[in-house]
């Protein structure tokens, strides 16, 4: 549903969406898209480090985009339920193509931006292990407050996410999951998405790099077109992005050891996502097979 094939070459009419995966370096990748690549984006308004909004540009009656004190530049378009989706569908986010890319963990509900419009979406992302996400999860929870005295074990027992991606692609958050369901996030998947691994950061960032033209200097806009575009050099580019790849952003250090594959907590928090997991397995193999779309986005 108006997302490009993985096969098909990018294009000057296609707008990179990042599927924003939470605890799966999301931050790091928004990060880099705005301080290396100063890419205008669309789904999220920067962090408080970011600084406030020191330059504003309409681009239309409806789009606005901000400029932050440390020179990244945000679109006035908030994505992050589906009825703002719609919203911003009919703001004409999309079809504007100001955004050079989107970010929104709602990639299900982000086909429908690019409906009756001459624009078609490229979905990306980056994925971590299921069960080490949700270890993450549950950290965070605590650090928030929110789960009280609860152990990692109850945890996995009752308040766990149940297949976070297997439900985000196939919009079934409600109810069981059937084999038929992994099945066709598994089919929409490996068609339509771009896989990077946490693991690999710093070459998955590359690839996309290279896929969506990023280190080419007359690709990236510094303001949506209205001022000069950016005049960094793609090797100061990568020098950036590959430091952030390695050091991470938001990144979390949590004092409990790595979960052990064979521990009780990992068994139950696996087979609480046994889809994700499957999915996840199929992620790195689709990571290892794409490298022939990179390849020939190279040409």
């Amino acid at each position: 549903r108006h997302q490009a094939e993985v096969k098909d070459l990018f294009g000057p009419v296609d707008t990179p969406v990042f599927w924003r995966v939470p605890l799966s370096a999301a931050t790091t990748v928004e990060q880099i898209m705005t301080h290396c690549y100063k890419m205008v984006v669309a789904g999220t308004t920067g962090s408080s480090d970011d600084g406030k909004v020191v330059l504003s540009k309409n681009v239309s009656d409806h789009l606005t985009i901000y400029t932050l004190e440390n020179g990244a530049h945000y679109l006035n378009v908030d994505i992050t339920t589906p009825e703002k989706i719609e919203r911003a569908k009919d703001l004409g986010l999309a079809s504007s193509g100001v955004a050079d890319v989107i970010l929104t963990r709602y990639l299900y509900h982000a086909a429908d931006l690019f409906e009756n419009t001459a624009r078609t979406g490229r979905c990306f992302t980056v994925l971590r292990h299921p069960v080490e996400r949700a270890v993450a999860m549950f950290h965070t929870l605590r650090t928030k407050g929110k789960l009280g005295n609860m152990t990692l074990e109850e945890y996995a027992d009752s308040e766990a996410e149940d297949n976070w991606m297997t439900r985000m692609i196939t919009n079934q958050m409600e109810g069981a999951l059937t084999h038929k369901h992994f099945d066709v996030a598994r089919e929409v998947f490996g068609r339509k998405c771009l896989v990077g691994l946490t693991s690999k950061m710093d070459e998955s960032i590359h690839r996309f790099a290279r896929f969506f033209k990023w280190d080419i200097d007359e690709s990236i806009r510094s303001d949506g077109g209205g001022r000069p575009k950016a005049t960094q050099k793609p090797e100061e580019k990568h020098s950036c992005s590959k430091k952030l790849a390695e050091d991470g952003v938001n990144v979390h250090n949590y004092p409990q050891k790595a979960l052990s594959k064979d521990s009780t907590v990992w068994k139950k928090l696996a087979r609480r996502n046994k889809y994700d997991i499957e999915l996840y397995e199929y992620a790195e193999a689709m990571y290892y097979q794409q490298h022939v779309v990179y390849e020939q986005a190279g040409r």
